[in-house]
């Protein structure tokens, strides 16, 4: 940043202030939103990670999670235990492939709605207000590395 006249420095500090903060209100309300549906964040993050309808394999989900694998099986127990998800064993004996169950899908649904509702990201915005901030994360998505 040291390269840029003072104004655009000042006002890349005010946009990395602005998303650190709203970054704090929505996992604050991802948080309270998981905690509504008696999913831990972890919980609910995995659940996010994994489809109804085909088998994911573990890595992919520790990688999804950003996380390490060993800690995934540990949470991914925890929704099996519970019925939300099923594991299966794959023609790779090594890798299990886990998918949700109905109540798995029922109970992401729910925390779905939950999270939709009074999002910190979309309160007061307008519709054309939430398409340009659509487009805006859909570029920004592109360059996420």
């Amino acid at each position: 940043m040291s390269d840029q006249d003072p104004a655009a420095e000042a006002q890349a500090r005010e946009i990395i202030d602005q998303i650190n903060g709203l970054v704090g209100r929505v996992w604050a309300h991802f948080t309270a939103r998981a905690a509504e549906v008696g999913l831990s964040v972890p919980e609910a993050k995995a659940l996010q990670a994994v489809e109804i309808d085909q088998d994911v394999p573990m890595r992919t989900i520790a990688a999804r999670l950003h996380a390490n694998p060993s800690n995934v099986t540990v949470v991914i127990s925890r929704l099996e235990a519970r019925g939300l998800i099923s594991r299966t064993a794959g023609a790779d004996r090594r890798v299990k492939g886990v998918r949700l169950t109905a109540s798995g899908q029922a109970l992401r649904d729910r925390l779905d709605d939950r999270l939709a509702a009074e999002h910190p990201a979309l309160n007061g915005l307008s519709a054309n207000q939430r398409e340009s901030l659509l487009r805006l994360l859909r570029r920004l998505g592109q360059y996420a590395g």
